[in-house]
Protein backbone atom coordinates (compact mmCIF):
# COMPACT_ATOMS: atom_id res chain seq x y z
CA UNK A 1 0.00 0.00 0.00
CA UNK A 2 2.85 2.44 -0.65
CA UNK A 3 0.57 4.40 -2.95
CA UNK A 4 -1.15 5.77 0.15
CA UNK A 5 1.99 7.57 1.29
CA UNK A 6 0.86 10.78 -0.46
CA UNK A 7 -0.70 13.54 1.61
CA UNK A 8 -2.33 16.62 0.18
CA UNK A 9 -3.71 19.69 1.95
CA UNK A 10 -6.55 21.34 0.06
CA UNK A 11 -8.26 24.63 0.67
CA UNK A 12 -11.89 23.96 1.54
CA UNK A 13 -13.22 26.45 -1.01
CA UNK A 14 -15.81 25.20 -3.45
CA UNK A 15 -15.69 28.41 -5.51
CA UNK A 16 -12.02 27.68 -6.31
CA UNK A 17 -12.66 23.95 -6.86
CA UNK A 18 -10.80 22.90 -3.66
CA UNK A 19 -7.24 23.73 -4.77
CA UNK A 20 -4.29 21.75 -3.44
CA UNK A 21 -2.06 24.08 -1.41
CA UNK A 22 0.57 21.58 -0.20
CA UNK A 23 1.46 18.09 -1.31
CA UNK A 24 3.82 15.64 0.38
CA UNK A 25 5.15 12.57 -1.40
CA UNK A 26 6.41 9.39 0.28
CA UNK A 27 5.66 10.39 3.88
CA UNK A 28 5.96 7.87 6.64
CA UNK A 29 2.44 6.53 7.23
CA UNK A 30 2.61 7.32 10.93
CA UNK A 31 3.34 10.96 10.11
CA UNK A 32 0.28 10.99 7.86
CA UNK A 33 -1.82 9.52 10.68
CA UNK A 34 -0.51 12.14 13.11
CA UNK A 35 -1.28 14.97 10.68
CA UNK A 36 -4.80 13.62 10.08
CA UNK A 37 -5.45 13.76 13.85
CA UNK A 38 -4.39 17.42 14.09
CA UNK A 39 -7.07 20.11 14.26
CA UNK A 40 -4.66 22.81 13.08
CA UNK A 41 -1.84 23.02 10.53
CA UNK A 42 0.68 25.88 10.49
CA UNK A 43 2.92 26.55 7.52
CA UNK A 44 4.61 29.68 6.18
CA UNK A 45 3.10 31.81 8.93
CA UNK A 46 -0.51 30.82 8.16
CA UNK A 47 -2.75 28.94 10.59
CA UNK A 48 -5.17 26.51 8.95
CA UNK A 49 -8.04 24.74 10.70
CA UNK A 50 -8.89 21.25 9.51
CA UNK A 51 -12.46 20.92 8.28
CA UNK A 52 -12.40 17.29 7.12
CA UNK A 53 -10.27 14.54 5.65
CA UNK A 54 -10.66 12.07 2.83
CA UNK A 55 -8.93 9.00 1.47
CA UNK A 56 -8.92 9.30 -2.31
CA UNK A 57 -7.76 6.70 -4.82
CA UNK A 58 -4.06 7.27 -4.30
CA UNK A 59 -3.71 9.79 -1.48
CA UNK A 60 -4.88 11.12 1.83
CA UNK A 61 -6.46 14.58 1.66
CA UNK A 62 -6.90 17.06 4.50
CA UNK A 63 -9.25 19.97 3.82
CA UNK A 64 -8.41 23.19 5.63
CA UNK A 65 -9.58 26.78 6.00
CA UNK A 66 -7.42 29.71 7.03
CA UNK A 67 -8.07 30.54 10.68
CA UNK A 68 -7.74 34.28 11.22
CA UNK A 69 -8.87 34.17 14.86
CA UNK A 70 -5.88 32.20 16.16
CA UNK A 71 -2.44 33.76 16.63
CA UNK A 72 1.04 32.40 16.04
CA UNK A 73 3.54 31.90 18.86
CA UNK A 74 6.05 34.47 17.64
CA UNK A 75 8.44 33.98 20.54
CA UNK A 76 8.18 30.20 20.83
CA UNK A 77 11.22 28.01 20.15
CA UNK A 78 11.99 26.56 16.74
CA UNK A 79 13.16 22.97 17.01
CA UNK A 80 15.71 21.03 14.98
CA UNK A 81 14.03 17.66 15.54
CA UNK A 82 10.49 16.37 15.95
CA UNK A 83 9.08 17.79 19.17
CA UNK A 84 5.79 17.71 21.03
CA UNK A 85 4.69 20.63 23.15
CA UNK A 86 1.94 20.38 25.75
CA UNK A 87 0.34 23.79 26.26
CA UNK A 88 -2.44 24.95 28.55
CA UNK A 89 -5.52 25.99 26.63
CA UNK A 90 -5.91 29.70 27.18
CA UNK A 91 -7.49 32.26 24.94
CA UNK A 92 -4.41 34.47 24.77
CA UNK A 93 -1.00 32.98 25.47
CA UNK A 94 -1.37 29.17 25.87
CA UNK A 95 1.56 28.79 28.30
CA UNK A 96 3.93 25.87 27.77
CA UNK A 97 3.50 23.04 30.26
CA UNK A 98 5.93 20.43 28.95
CA UNK A 99 8.13 19.62 25.94
CA UNK A 100 8.99 16.16 24.65
CA UNK A 101 11.95 15.68 22.31
CA UNK A 102 10.96 12.85 20.00
CA UNK A 103 12.90 10.51 17.78
CA UNK A 104 10.09 9.72 15.36
CA UNK A 105 6.50 10.38 14.36
CA UNK A 106 5.69 7.01 15.94
CA UNK A 107 6.52 8.55 19.31
CA UNK A 108 4.28 11.53 18.52
CA UNK A 109 1.47 9.12 17.63
CA UNK A 110 1.58 7.79 21.22
CA UNK A 111 0.29 11.19 22.37
CA UNK A 112 -1.82 12.46 19.47
CA UNK A 113 -5.36 11.16 19.36
CA UNK A 114 -5.76 10.66 23.11
CA UNK A 115 -8.60 12.46 24.82
CA UNK A 116 -6.69 12.55 28.12
CA UNK A 117 -3.03 12.57 29.18
CA UNK A 118 -1.32 11.85 32.46
CA UNK A 119 1.63 14.10 33.27
CA UNK A 120 3.07 13.41 36.69
CA UNK A 121 0.12 12.87 39.01
CA UNK A 122 -2.17 15.18 37.04
CA UNK A 123 -4.71 14.31 34.39
CA UNK A 124 -5.26 16.68 31.46
CA UNK A 125 -8.00 16.73 28.85
CA UNK A 126 -6.73 17.30 25.32
CA UNK A 127 -8.77 20.04 23.65
CA UNK A 128 -6.92 20.40 20.32
CA UNK A 129 -3.87 19.21 18.39
CA UNK A 130 -1.78 20.96 15.77
CA UNK A 131 1.27 20.48 13.64
CA UNK A 132 3.41 23.59 13.35
CA UNK A 133 5.78 23.00 10.45
CA UNK A 134 7.36 26.41 10.90
CA UNK A 135 8.64 25.35 14.34
CA UNK A 136 8.96 21.57 13.66
CA UNK A 137 6.61 20.62 16.47
CA UNK A 138 3.31 19.05 17.29
CA UNK A 139 1.30 20.90 19.92
CA UNK A 140 -1.38 19.47 22.18
CA UNK A 141 -3.59 21.96 23.99
CA UNK A 142 -4.88 20.74 27.33
CA UNK A 143 -6.91 21.74 30.34
CA UNK A 144 -6.43 20.21 33.75
CA UNK A 145 -9.09 17.88 35.10
CA UNK A 146 -9.78 17.40 38.78
CA UNK A 147 -8.41 13.84 38.77
CA UNK A 148 -5.09 13.09 40.49
CA UNK A 149 -3.26 9.79 40.06
CA UNK A 150 -1.96 8.00 43.18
Amino acid sequence: MNYLSILEYRLNDETKNYPAIYQYMDLNKTEIYCRRRCDYFIKEGIIYRKTSSLMEDNRFVIYVEEDTEEELFYHAPIYKQITLEIRFQHEEDSPLLYTYDLNSHEEAFDFIGNEFLQIGRNEYEVTAAEIDEDRSTYVLYVKETEYKFE
